[in-house]
């Protein structure tokens, strides 16, 4: 694919100005407000500068390497994960907790229109490394990062595309840890914790990757198998039913993360106008649950008290054995034993 066009360049340029103008303008008001409010004399400790903001950005767009494209549609992006170059996600896909999505070795320059994009995303990866940017650094022969719809990746993957497409399609679940690098996984697969796809593997339809399991560089997983093992070794087939699972727990990503998909209007960066509102949420959460319990030591104090007569009126009843002598009261304390 050509380099990118002048306008994606000065469009590149004063976006990275304007941006940082402004975390700067930004990050001077918050250290004068701290100052104002705050009285400080000789010898007193340094201010303490409180950023409001969160200034991690999980989306990276690179000038020569692409820029990533989240659908409208998407379940979540954790705003702690990271999406660099041209990193593609599909509707109802989530991405998690310390992910990193990283497709930074392609010459797929900004500025260019989806078509030279499909284009360029067909060549083979011989083709494409005929046509690396060697006017850069030379490394722009790697592919993009494409998921499909439905899927979830989890909490701390790392998923890179340097020497070839990282291609991942429709409902498929990549467990917490695990590392895909230039592989494809194909519809409705479980990729287990922790395990690793090596370049060039492929995980065909409705497979399982065992948690820890290393898939070889060029090994494909046949449909419908179980793989485990390092290196990884097909254990069985799996059955009709946990097939029909593995779709399932896709499913039910998708509504864990929708879930979760205003995570940041509740978190740290919550604007000033809601704050009154969620401080009154608070408080008739609190109210509730007061009265709540009010109600339940009501009913506990009532039950102590009927088991407090009934105990006091039995050592009475065993008490009264003192107003007989010893031969008249022998009766009474083996009635009450």
């Amino acid at each position: 694919m050509p380099p990118p066009t002048i306008i994606a360049r000065f469009r590149q340029v004063l976006g990275r100005a304007l941006r940082e103008t402004g975390q700067a303008v930004d990050r001077a008001g918050v250290w004068g407000i701290t100052q104002a409010n705050t009285t400080k004399t000789l010898g007193d400790p340094p201010y303490i500068y409180d950023d409001h903001l969160s200034r991690h950005r999980n989306q990276m767009p690179l000038l020569r390497r692409g820029m990533p494209q989240v659908s409208d549609d998407v379940a979540y992006i954790a705003p702690c994960s990271t999406l660099i170059g041209t990193v593609r996600i599909g509707p109802g896909s989530s991405v998690w907790y310390g992910s990193v999505l990283r497709a930074d070795r392609c010459n797929n320059g900004m500025g260019r229109s989806p078509d030279e994009e499909v284009a360029w995303r067909a060549l083979s990866k011989n083709e494409r490394s005929s046509q690396r940017d060697l006017s850069w650094d030379g490394t722009a022969n790697g592919g993009g990062i494409y998921i499909g719809a439905d899927t979830n990746v989890q909490d701390g993957c790392v998923v890179t595309a340097v020497e070839d497409h990282t291609t991942i399609g429709d409902g498929v679940t990549i467990g917490h840890g695990a590392h895909i690098h230039s592989a494809t996984v194909e519809d409705h697969s479980l990729i287990g914790m922790g395990a690793i796809l090596s370049p060039g593997s492929k995980v065909e339809s409705q497979s399982f990757v065992a948690a820890g399991a290393v898939i070889g560089r060029d090994v494909t997983v046949p449909s419908g198998e179980l793989w485990v093992g390092n290196p990884a070794r097909k254990l069985r087939n799996l059955t009709q039913p946990e097939m029909d699972k593995l779709k399932y727990q896709a499913d039910e990503y998708v509504k864990q993360a929708m879930g979760q998909s205003n995570v940041m209007d509740l978190g740290g960066n919550v604007a000033d106008e809601l704050a009154p509102e969620l401080e009154a949420g608070r408080t008739d959460l609190s109210s509730e649950s007061q009265g709540g319990v009010h109600v339940e030591q009501e009913e506990v104090s009532g039950t102590q008290q009927a088991t407090f007569k009934r105990e006091r009126s039995e050592s009475e009843d065993i008490n009264d054995d003192d107003k007989y002598s010893d031969e008249e009261a022998e009766p009474l304390k083996v009635r009450a034993q």
